[in-house]
């Protein structure tokens, strides 16, 4: 009689990352040296965002005076955007990308040491070289994305981008708050501060990593090359980049008469301090990566309606809030409630990001999607000039800071409609076959 034989032990488990989350390792290496590079581009972006308007506003500058030195720096885009996307059709974008990443954080550095010595024209230049390379880096990088992954992964892949914005954001704002908490140091006889300029200096150091990146990505051409001459548009493109640019409008409209602003706010009803601001900045920024990694599950589960509409309507109500707190900004509550809207809007307002991104290059087609990033970078730059003058027009006659807030959100209302006029014909399209997936380099 034959002994049974005994069980065989089971393998060891390995750990398992949830199907959403490996769906960004499945993503081409080149996705993420690309998301890489933004990260190391995005430092330079996070440490204005958060600290430049103090940094100004601690060498004496007022608000009309900052908001005219910022708005310099939308010009280049404002008059070069379109041109750009027009020669970029269909043609490899790797060096236009790489010139970009070169240029930007040496106009940055550029920028930063002009307003320090006083040298106002020579910053006003500064700020323009940051324009222009921004625009370098704004035109080429969602076509780029959708170039180098197939139909099925471009969710992920622009939420990887974005997210790499988000976790730049994180670690600026982690590393501003942490230099300004320490004040200073001590090198030898020298006594080294520890301010908003320190930090601006070390962050855009530290982007001229960014080309490293830049110049690992492959260089794969448009799908679609341009039939005719490239200063050519269809008769028929024009009516659908017209659409596909409303909400962007309204949008950046909005987005540019308060959000860039919104350490001003805070510093002047609240009386946050920079170090503090840059605090909160990191928490909401921590919510913003982990909102913007689901974005494609959130789609997948309740469509565009759902990750457009849905997240960026609270935010808009989160905004007017935060806004109105002005109006009771003795309450011992105003500071706190002002402080959690502005936590979570933006995750919100960021987590419909990649959505819209790709609802719109989905919509305009993929001969048109240089363009359409080229005018959505102009709009973009365009209405942050035009709000950062009419914000300063607006201080100028002291009109107050809940005032501009109402109008940024019903703007806000306004994009979000636009969008679902967008959605409704997306959805009556027929679906589109799957490319094939890009060779890496």
């Amino acid at each position: 009689m034959s002994r049974p034989m005994p069980d065989a032990p089971e393998p060891p488990r390995r750990f398992r990352l949830p199907g959403w989350l490996d769906r960004y390792r499945q993503l081409p290496r080149s996705v993420h040296h690309f998301a890489a590079g933004q990260f190391m581009i995005n430092l330079i972006n996070t440490a204005q965002f958060l600290l430049l308007n103090l940094y100004l506003k601690s060498l004496g500058l007022d608000d009309p005076e900052i908001a005219a030195l910022g708005s310099n720096r939308f010009v280049a885009t404002l008059f070069l955007a379109l041109p750009a996307g027009l020669w970029l059709r269909g043609r490899p974008l790797r060096r236009p990308l790489l010139i970009g990443s070169i240029l930007f954080p040496c106009s940055a550095l550029f920028a930063l040491e002009t307003v320090r010595f006083g040298a106002m024209p020579l910053a006003t230049l500064s700020f323009l070289l940051m324009g222009l390379s921004s625009l370098l880096l704004n035109v080429g990088s969602l076509p780029m994305a959708m170039r180098l992954t197939t139909a099925d992964q471009s969710s992920e892949a622009l939420s990887l981008l974005f997210a790499s914005w988000a976790a730049a954001s994180v670690c600026g704002g982690v590393l501003s708050t942490t230099l300004q908490a320490i004040g200073s140091i001590q090198l030898g006889g020298w006594s080294v501060p520890l301010d908003e300029h320190a930090t601006l200096l070390v962050l855009t150091l530290v982007a001229f990593s960014a080309p490293v990146f830049y110049a690992r990505l492959p260089d794969p051409p448009g799908r679609q090359a341009p039939r005719k001459h490239w200063l050519h548009v269809g008769a028929a493109d024009w009516p659908v980049l017209l659409r596909a640019l409303v909400p962007t409008l309204c949008i950046a409209t909005g987005a540019g008469l308060s959000i860039q602003f919104l350490n001003l706010f805070f510093s002047h009803v609240h009386g946050v301090s920079s170090t503090a601001y840059s605090g909160y900045g990191s928490i909401s920024n921590v919510l913003v990566f982990l909102a913007g990694l689901i974005v494609p599950e959130v789609k997948r589960r309740f469509g565009w309606r759902g990750a457009i509409l849905g997240v960026q309507g609270v935010a808009v109500c989160l905004l007017a809030i935060m806004g109105l707190t002005e109006l009771v900004r003795a309450a011992s509550w105003s500071l706190p409630l002002a402080i959690g809207c502005f936590i979570v809007r933006q995750p919100l307002m960021s987590m419909a990001g990649p959505s819209t991104s790709e609802l719109t290059m989905s919509y305009v087609g993929e001969q048109n999607r240089e363009l359409m990033s080229a005018c959505s970078g102009a709009i973009w730059s365009g209405a942050w000039w035009l709000a950062a003058r009419t914000f300063q027009l607006l201080r100028t006659y002291e009109i107050a800071y809940w005032q501009v807030f109402l109008v940024t959100s019903a703007l806000y209302l306004v994009g979000i409609a636009a969008y679902l006029l967008l959605i409704r014909q997306i959805e009556r399209r027929p679906p589109e076959e799957t490319p094939a997936a890009p060779a890496e380099a």
